[in-house]
């Protein structure tokens, strides 16, 4: 049996909720509630010379009313100039597919993921060439969602499992899906256990922000 002085339950909110049953059955209950979207990520690289009359930025996004499969696109050498610097002769473009309720799309082969990016991508910014390499990463309810009134659930949440000295939650499904929102939620929830300048002691309808970096959404 494993002893421990604090736990921090650093999981996607239903695995947290099978955890907690026992000991914090209504945080569980609250967990229980939260719903996931799926997505996958298509990157794309190009010969710099058949990307070049890209527009200008990093990137953009592409709402529903749009119909179009792609909800976004990320220019990723110029957004992280590491990756410009790997190999110069490449662009790198992301698009991301899959929003909430989205199955169809998200059951295409890889295959089906690159071409209908390449399509959205060709209609968005003229860019047609043929791609030097392409890679589809997936992420099975990746992204947590937050309707009207997360922040009281997690808010709900926090001050049921605050009723239990040494134990404390984080992650992308209570204050931010992004990494540094996590990191930041990973930070503060240490703070919580040991007392420290973000401790809460009873619900609280605000997201939380870490001293360490990083804010909640």
């Amino acid at each position: 049996m494993l002893h421990a002085g604090a736990v921090v339950v650093a999981l996607p909110a239903r695995p947290a909720a099978e955890l907690l049953r026992a000991e914090a059955p209504a945080a569980a209950a609250e967990l229980s509630a939260v719903e996931y979207a799926s997505m996958a990520l298509i990157t794309l690289a190009y010969r710099r010379s058949d990307a070049a009359a890209l527009p200008a930025g990093s990137g953009f996004l592409v709402p529903p009313v749009d119909g179009h499969t792609i909800k976004a696109s990320t220019f990723a050498s110029r957004k992280w100039g590491w990756i410009a610097d790997d190999d110069p002769d490449l662009v790198v473009l992301r698009t991301s597919v899959g929003r909430y309720g989205e199955t169809e799309i998200l059951g295409r082969d890889d295959a089906g993921l690159v071409a209908a990016s390449r399509h959205d991508l060709g209609e968005a910014t003229g860019l047609t060439a043929e791609p030097v390499a392409t890679r589809v990463t997936r992420w099975q309810d990746g992204l947590p969602q937050y309707p009207v009134g997360h922040h009281a659930r997690v808010a709900r949440v926090r001050g049921h499992v605050a009723k239990l000295p040494g134990l404390a939650v984080c992650g992308a499904a209570y204050d931010g899906v992004g990494i540094p929102a996590s990191i930041a939620s990973a930070y503060a929830a240490v703070d919580r256990i040991h007392g420290g300048p973000r401790d809460v002691d009873g619900p609280t309808a605000h997201p939380v922000r870490s001293p360490h970096g990083g804010a909640g959404e």
